[in-house]
């Protein structure tokens, strides 16, 4: 399995904080069941997407908020059959579905199935055709998905479906707005990358206003890197005045998190909360911890609570969650151009 793909499902579903307290002894930890987010209304069917200039496209997401965790969702519809809810995933590089739902539609397997790797258990995922597909209306080019049983995933109530950045990268840059509950693609899709790139941003012009909407932001530069059917958004961040880490922006991470050996490094102080966390295979719990003061060029970031977890041999650093991503109201992703754009 691709590093971007593992990296992706690593945690697929961070929505389980905890809560706890502490008295005059140890710290007692309590932690919560799982966070269900609000799903996009299964009345609202295949279509919503609005035509603007020079090719751009507004589509309806719904944004979820519940015990500071964030989640954005949009309907997608395969073989004429949905709506299907899926995660809006920057993090993730390919886009996946669920296992029960491929087989239900009866997609065509793409070669075998792949064994990956997660805390303590092993499982495996199976790349499988999606041919006719659409997302709020929006065509998409034919391609393979990763079908994957992750714990919590594809169960009533639950997503079905991570909507990556190998989707939302052929559209050159793409705008979530938390507040107007939309997601704008920039222009008419592209075609996969046929090779591997790496664009150093900022380069080139900027997004076109219709992404933008007008407005200017603060432009953060992102390293994108780009392979046949992936596509992954890194940016350097520090906490305090320590090294640049190289942290993942993930949409699909309702909570930031930061590798547990790096909150180490960093001292970054304890809290007496915990969360529980989905991996590839498992649940975990794990405790959060104290931010402190933390930055990205040019941006300090709002100081919060942070999730940690054991990324082992993925050697990422953290996840860039849509937790911070929704204090600035909107952003931008410039796959082209190497630009976070943060309203």
């Amino acid at each position: 399995m691709s590093r971007s793909l593992a990296m992706a499902i690593l945690l697929v579903a961070v929505v389980l904080a905890g809560c706890g307290s502490s008295g005059r002894g140890a710290a007692t930890v309590h932690v919560e069941p799982n966070v269900n987010f609000t799903l996009p209304p299964a009345t609202a069917g295949c279509g919503g997407a609005t035509q603007l200039a020079g090719g751009a496209t507004r589509l309806p997401i719904t944004v979820s908020e519940k015990a500071g965790q964030v989640a954005e969702m949009v309907n997608v519809c395969i073989d004429g059959k949905g709506p299907f809810a899926f995660v809006v995933d920057s993090g993730a590089g390919e886009s996946i579905i669920a296992t029960r739902l491929a087989n239900q539609l009866h997609l065509d397997h793409m070669g075998p199935a792949q064994e990956f790797a997660g805390v303590g258990c092993v499982g495996t995922a199976q790349p499988v055709a999606v041919t006719t597909w659409s997302v709020a209306g929006v065509a998409l080019s034919p391609q393979s998905l990763t079908a994957a049983t992750l714990p919590d995933f594809g169960v009533k109530g639950q997503p079905v479906g991570l909507l990556g950045s190998d989707v939302l990268g052929r559209f050159g840059a793409v705008r979530i707005d938390f507040t107007g509950q939309t997601l704008t693609l920039g222009g008419p899709e592209g075609t996969a990358p046929t090779g591997s790139d790496v664009v150093h941003g900022p380069v080139g012009p900027p997004p076109p206003a219709t992404v933008t909407d007008g407005q200017t932001g603060t432009t953060v530069p992102l390293t994108v890197v780009l392979t046949p059917g992936e596509a992954a958004l890194n940016v350097a961040l520090r906490f305090s005045d320590g090294p640049k880490r190289t942290f993942t922006v993930d949409t699909g991470s309702s909570q930031s998190v930061v590798n547990t050996a790096v909150a180490k490094k960093e001292n970054l102080a304890p809290s007496d909360l915990a969360e529980r966390q989905d991996t590839v295979c498992s649940s975990i719990t794990t405790p959060l911890v104290h931010s402190g003061a933390w930055s990205i060029p040019g941006v300090s970031l709002y100081k919060q609570l942070i999730g940690t977890a054991p990324f082992g041999p993925i050697g990422q650093a953290g996840l860039l969650g849509s937790d911070q991503l929704i204090r600035y109201g909107w952003v931008v992703f410039d796959y082209r151009g190497g630009r976070l754009i943060l309203g």
